[in-house]
């Protein structure tokens, strides 16, 4: 927690050691949307890396050393990535951002995407996620930004319930809802993320431009508002339980290609054996943009 606090995200380094899926981009640096990302996507591959360690632990007598609620080392840590994910869910953001482009003015300002502070939210750190939102609110404001897209659920619940209300948000998915067109045939299952399904409740929006793609999808036990967990968040206190309930959540979702929107999901999924592809490999797929 302390490390949010100090460098503005969990891991302890600075954003600009994590978030670089940009640099090979002609980015814009101005216009209507800009892109915030929140960096759970560039942060997870180094939490994935971190958590499998701490899982060949657990329940052992060396489970003391290295508490997952206690800071680890910068240097090292800059190291300990799950690089195959970390290519992946690079892949994922430049999809977004250059699909985006083909429909909204949208521009990126990497030194003003910041992570949004959730897992305070989420840990009943009430005084340090108000400090912290506070923050990213006047960076932003300062900036003139108005109009922001997010990419994940975390950030989207945070920036549009959580944070205070300066800005207009939209996902990604918003933005492009109505606007792609059917050019894919497919069969897939979906997870919905519980910020998109229980609490936001915006989970037909992107089964409606599964529709609109021509891909058909099999509802299944446990979703929209009564989604099942991947078992996200008991990583930092099990990663042990935090296994069984994504192979429970996978039992339900059965065999075949499983679609999420959410890098948490997509990474605890794939973990317990899934066939799991993020949702804007589907858009890209299926509009011939990219």
């Amino acid at each position: 927690m302390n490390n949010i606090e100090k460098t503005r995200n969990p891991l302890g380094i600075p954003n600009s050691s994590i978030n670089n899926w940009w640099k090979n981009l002609d980015i814009k640096r101005d216009g209507d949307w800009l892109l915030f990302t929140g960096l759970l996507y560039q942060i997870t591959p180094y939490i994935d890396f971190i958590v499998n360690i701490f899982e060949k632990i657990e329940d052992s007598k060396f489970q003391h050393l290295i508490p997952l609620t206690k800071p680890l080392p910068k240097s090292p840590l800059k190291l300990l990535v799950n690089r195959n994910l970390k290519d992946t869910f690079d892949k994922v953001l430049r999809d977004i951002y250059t699909i985006l482009n083909n429909f909204e003015d949208v521009y990126y300002l990497p030194e003003l995407d910041f992570y949004s502070g959730i897992l305070l939210h989420d840990f009943g750190k009430d005084e340090a996620f108000e400090k912290h939102t506070n923050f990213v609110t006047e960076k932003l404001e300062s900036a003139g930004v108005h109009k922001i897209v997010t990419v994940d659920p975390h950030t989207t619940f945070a920036l549009r319930v959580l944070y205070p209300k300066k800005f207009k948000i939209k996902t990604y998915f918003e933005t492009l809802a109505g606007k792609v067109q059917e050019n894919y045939k497919d069969k897939v299952k979906i997870h919905d993320p519980c910020y998109y399904g229980r609490f936001l409740e915006i989970s037909d929006v992107y089964r409606n431009i599964l529709d609109d793609l021509g891909v058909k999808y099999e509802e299944v036990r446990n979703s929209k508002k009564l989604t099942s967990c991947c078992g996200g968040i008991m990583e930092a206190l099990s990663p042990k339980i935090s296994k069984e309930i994504s192979k429970l959540r996978l039992e339900e979702l059965g065999d075949g290609k499983i679609i999420t929107l959410c890098p948490i999901c997509f990474e605890n999924l794939r973990k317990a054996g899934g066939n799991v592809e993020d949702f804007v490999e589907i858009i890209k797929k299926g509009s011939s943009i990219v």
